[in-house]
């Protein structure tokens, strides 16, 4: 398992910066959001997170820049409202998903995450009560089959994760998901910090929660986030190692249950804080390996 990090969590610069301080930190891999790319010329705005298309030129910079860096890129962020209350901002998403998935393509990329979205006009990550009805459910279900057709034309699978402020907010939910879509190319982000709700973040709670969400769909898991959060009444996230994530377990259940990819480390933030972070997770991997993995 390669250890690598989420774009997401520096600044937009340009290619050839961003990729040699990733490498220089010590990461193997990344998840990409085209926004963090200075090259891109795209800014997302609170409801769509994607450009409409990517200049080929700077699809080919991106994916020789990455590789003369010894960097492979696991994903790319491929989120907006996909439940929006306005109709046209859910279009607008699909009308822009084409583009978009053909630059993925060209990056030579198979994965690609999504958010199931939120009926909140304020932004995609923000809590909204209508996210629990049925219609909220069915617009999204309509988007995302919509987007999957799309992706699948390319060989490309798409993956959720639970966010407590979406409309997939519970593993039981994530599975209706994949139940209702019915596409080999529609899986799971496994983010064990998002599995916990308002009042469930302490750390007599963190295993069961964790192994409770890979019973329900952990082998539909094609990445893995190492996101963390604090102990507390409310959701607060904070970064790798710094909360009450057991990694031990999110290794373990990964093993377990046969995934495959990397841990795409994310909430960090702050540069001068990831080499720790990246210590902390690779020291988790190697007790794992040592000494707990079943020996076959």
């Amino acid at each position: 398992m390669k250890t690598g990090i989420c774009t997401t969590d520096f600044k937009t610069m340009p290619c050839e910066q961003l990729f040699s301080r990733i490498a220089e930190i010590g990461f193997e891999t990344v998840q990409l959001a085209f926004a963090s790319v200075a090259e891109c010329g795209y800014t997302p705005d609170e409801s769509i997170e994607i450009p409409e298309s990517v200049d080929p030129a700077v699809v080919k910079l991106i994916r020789e820049t990455a590789g003369c860096y010894g960097l492979e890129i696991s994903a790319v962020n491929g989120t907006f409202n996909m439940t929006h209350p306005d109709k046209a901002v859910r279009d607008e998403g699909i009308r822009r998903w084409r583009g978009f998935v053909e630059a993925v393509n060209g990056l030579g990329v198979k994965y690609i995450s999504l958010c199931s979205g939120t009926r909140s006009r304020e932004s995609l990550w923000s809590y909204h009560p209508d996210n629990m009805n049925e219609d909220a459910w069915s617009d999204m279900i309509a988007t995302v089959s919509a987007c999957t057709a799309i992706a699948a034309e390319y060989g490309i699978t798409l993956a959720v994760e639970t966010e407590v402020a979406n409309v997939i907010n519970t593993p039981e939910r994530a599975r209706r998901m994949m139940d209702e879509v019915n596409s080999p190319y529609l899986k799971m982000v496994m983010d064990c910090a998002n599995l916990f709700h308002p009042g469930q973040a302490k750390v007599e709670n963190s295993a069961d929660i964790i192994r409770h969400a890979f019973d329900v769909f952990g082998s539909d898991v094609v990445i893995a986030h190492g996101k963390d959060i604090n102990a507390g009444e409310g959701i607060e996230f904070c970064a790798t190692g710094r909360g009450i994530v057991d990694f031990g377990v999110f290794i373990e259940q990964l093993d377990k249950y046969g995934y495959k990819g990397d841990m795409l480390l994310h909430g960090i933030y702050d540069e001068e804080d990831m080499p720790r972070a990246l210590a902390f997770f690779r020291q988790q991997l190697n007790i794992y390996n040592d000494f707990v993995k079943p020996k076959k």
